[in-house]
C-alpha cells in the first residue's frame, strides 16, 4: 500500500515518535479549551483570495485581502464556540485583534507592488511525487505532498513563494531562512515533479521560459502596524528615534499635520537608514549538492517513518508546550475523551492508495 506524507509529518515522526503516533496514527486532535486565533491562518486566507484574484483578473485590492481574512476569522470562532464557551472578554479581545490584523493587511496591500514579479505563475500550487533513494529509485510505499503559496518568476528566473507572518523581523530569523528545511523539500519536490513531466501546464510552460526553479522568495510582512508618532503639546510631532515606524509613515504624518520635513531632517533620515523592519523580500537560492542533500534527508526521514516507532523523547518544554503530555505519562481512555478528538481522515495524505504496480 502507498500513502502520501507531508513534510510536517516527517518532521513531527523525527522530533517525538510518540507525539506522531498519537497525531497521524490515531489521528487525536487536542480539543480547544482557550480562545485565541490562528494568525497565520488569517493572512493565508487574506493572502490565497488576493494573489487568486489579482491572477484571475489583475485587480490588488485590500478588500479582497481583508474579506477573506473576515470569513476565516468567523470560521475560527465558530470553531472555537462549538468546542469551549467564550467569555465576553474573549470574544472582545479576538475583534479587536482582528481589526489590528486588517489594519496591518490593508497598510501592507497598499505598499506592496504584485509588479515586481516577473510573472505570477501561480498560487496555492499542491502536488505530490515518490520519494526518491539517493540512487534515484522511486519509493513503492511513500509519496511527498506538497503545497507552495506561489510559483513566481523574478528576474528571469523561476522561484517558489512563501509568504510568512512574523511577530518580529530580526537578522537570526531571516538568516535561519538558508536552513529552512520546509521550503527546500518544496523546491526538491517541485522540481522532481517537473523533472517527471507531471507539473501542471502552466508549470511545464514557465519552465521552458525561465528554466527549473531556482530557490525560494520570501514574502514576509510583521503583524504590527508602524506606530503614528506622537504629537506634543506645542503642536510638533516626536522626534523620539525609538519610535517602532518606517520612514513613510512617519512623512505621511508630517505631511498630515502640516509641518515641514526639512525641520524633521535627523529623524527622518535615521528612519530611512533603518530600513523598512515591518515588510522584507529575500530571495534565497538553493544549489544543486544542497537539493540532493535535501532529497537524500526527504528520504531517510521517509525510511525512519516506516519503521513505525512510537518511543517518547522526553524535553523540559513537554510539560508547558506539548498537548499530548497527560497520554506520555501515561494511556488513559478517559483523559483521551475529555481532552481530545478523533479526527476524520479528511485529507488524502492519511489515505492509503493502492501501491502501483
Amino acid at each position: 500500500m502507498k500513502r502520501a506524507v507531508t513534510y510536517s509529518e516527517l518532521k513531527e515522526r523525527r522530533r517525538c515518535p510518540w507525539r506522531a503516533h498519537l497525531n497521524y496514527d490515531r489521528r487525536l486532535s487536542p480539543v480547544i479549551d482557550s480562545a485565541g486565533l490562528r494568525e497565520g491562518s488569517l493572512f493565508d486566507a487574506g493572502w490565497n483570495a488576493l494573489y487568486e484574484r489579482y491572477k484571475s483578473d489583475g485587480r490588488w485590492e485590500a478588500g479582497t485581502m481583508c474579506a477573506a481574512m473576515i470569513r476565516e476569522y468567523e470560521r475560527q470562532q465558530a470553531e472555537i464556540e462549538a468546542r469551549t464557551t467564550l467569555m465576553d472578554e474573549e470574544r472582545t479581545a479576538m475583534q479587536k485583534r482582528l481589526e489590528e490584523l486588517l489594519s496591518v493587511a490593508q497598510h501592507w496591500v497598499r505598499t506592496a507592488s504584485p509588479e515586481s514579479y516577473d510573472e505570477l505563475v501561480a498560487t496555492q500550487y499542491e502536488g505530490r511525487v515518490p520519494i526518491a533513494a539517493p540512487s534515484g529509485r522511486s519509493s513503492t510505499r511513500y509519496d511527498l505532498r506538497f503545497k507552495v503559496d506561489g510559483i513566481v518568476a523574478i528576474d528571469g528566473r523561476l522561484w517558489i513563494e512563501e509568504r510568512k507572518a512574523w511577530k518580529t523581523i530580526d537578522q537570526a530569523s531571516l538568516k535561519m531562512l538558508q536552513l529552512d528545511e520546509q521550503c527546500g523539500m518544496y523546491l526538491w519536490a517541485l522540481r522532481r515533479q517537473v523533472e517527471r513531466g507531471e507539473a501542471s501546464a502552466d508549470v511545464m510552460r514557465a519552465v521552458e521560459l525561465y528554466g527549473l526553479p531556482v530557490g525560494v522568495h520570501y514574502m514576509i510582512l510583521r503583524k504590527k502596524m508602524p506606530a503614528v508618532p506622537q504629537q506634543l503639546k506645542d503642536g510638533s510631532t516626536s522626534r523620539d528615534k525609538r519610535i517602532d515606524t518606517t520612514y513613510e509613515v512617519y512623512l505621511r504624518t508630517l505631511e498630515e499635520r502640516g509641518q515641514e520635513p526639512a525641520d524633521y531632517a535627523e529623524i527622518l533620515q535615521a528612519l530611512w537608514a533603518r530600513g523598512d523592519t515591518f515588510t522584507h523580500r529575500e530571495l534565497v537560492l538553493r544549489s544543486e549538492q544542497e537539493l540532493a542533500e535535501i532529497g537524500r534527508r526527504v528520504w531517510e526521514a521517509a525510511r525512519f517513518a516506516a519503521e513505525g516507532h512510537t518511543f517518547k523523547i522526553p524535553q523540559r518544554s513537554c510539560a508547558w508546550e506539548c498537548p499530548y503530555f497527560p497520554l506520555c505519562l501515561a494511556w488513559s481512555e478517559d483523559v483521551v475523551q475529555m481532552h481530545f478528538r478523533i479526527r476524520d481522515r479528511a485529507h488524502d495524505e492519511y489515505e492509503e492508495l493502492e501501491e502501483a504496480a
